[in-house]
């Protein structure tokens, strides 16, 4: 069986003629789709299976898709999550990505986009979830990041990181001590495909500084972006 057969993903819009479109794309790549288009539909799904991914929409009655991202966030089980909204305003990614987005995609998008970006955080997910046996960690300090094996430690403390959060330190760390600008993060972490802007990366750094706390690592540069500070 290969990975894309295994997963599985759920679609949440209110709009079926979205969902009816996501479902054909998804499932001409092999992947197992299930569709709800409301956050109860949602609740019912979880309460039966766990999805590999979280396809869901903002703008939905009654409970919008940031409540459901926010609850989704409070459990202890990780479910990447894949925002669509039909609004390009750039404060609403920032909401999704505080609550707990790893990813978000304005309406209209390109279907070859935004299999992309589902392939990319289920291979994330993917790797924290089969994690390899042995490895040498990367370090700064008391901070340690083992890439294969999806882990990180502060004071010999596991923390939880997205997919998302867990690329953007690693990179950090492959490159410690160097100004990393904002677009250079944009397009290595996210892909050069990636239609987000440099906002996203702002949020995530902001999420990453408070999960890796006490450690203080991760410099603003004003001006030009971060810098991850190994001590001397």
């Amino acid at each position: 069986m290969s990975i894309e057969e295994s997963h599985y993903i759920l679609i949440v819009d209110d709009e079926e003629a979205i969902t009816a479109a996501l479902k054909v794309l998804f499932e001409s790549a092999s992947y197992e789709t299930a569709v709800a288009h409301s956050a109860q539909e949602v609740w019912q799904y979880l309460s039966v299976k766990k999805p590999n991914l979280l396809v869901l929409d903002v703008m939905m009655p009654e409970v919008d898709g940031y409540e459901v991202c926010q609850q989704i966030r409070q459990q202890a089980e990780y479910i990447p999550i894949l925002m669509l909204t039909a609004k390009d305003e750039s404060w609403e990614k920032v909401m999704g990505l505080e609550l707990g987005a790893d990813a978000y995609m304005t309406k209209p998008f390109e279907p070859g986009e935004l299999l992309a970006q589902a392939k990319a955080l289920l291979r994330l997910a993917t790797q924290k979830s089969n994690p390899a046996t042995e490895e040498r960690s990367l370090t700064c300090g008391a901070l340690a990041l083992w890439p294969q094996q999806y882990r990180v430690c502060v004071d010999d403390r596991e923390i939880n990181l997205s997919p998302q959060e867990f690329k953007l330190l690693h990179f950090f760390m492959k490159h410690p001590d160097q100004v990393l600008g904002r677009e250079t993060l944009l397009h290595q972490v996210w892909g050069y495909g990636y239609a987000g802007d440099t906002r996203t990366v702002d949020v995530h750094i902001q999420r990453l500084r408070e999960k890796i706390a006490p450690i203080q690592a991760i410099q603003t540069v004003r001006g030009f972006g971060y810098r991850l500070v190994k001590p001397q």
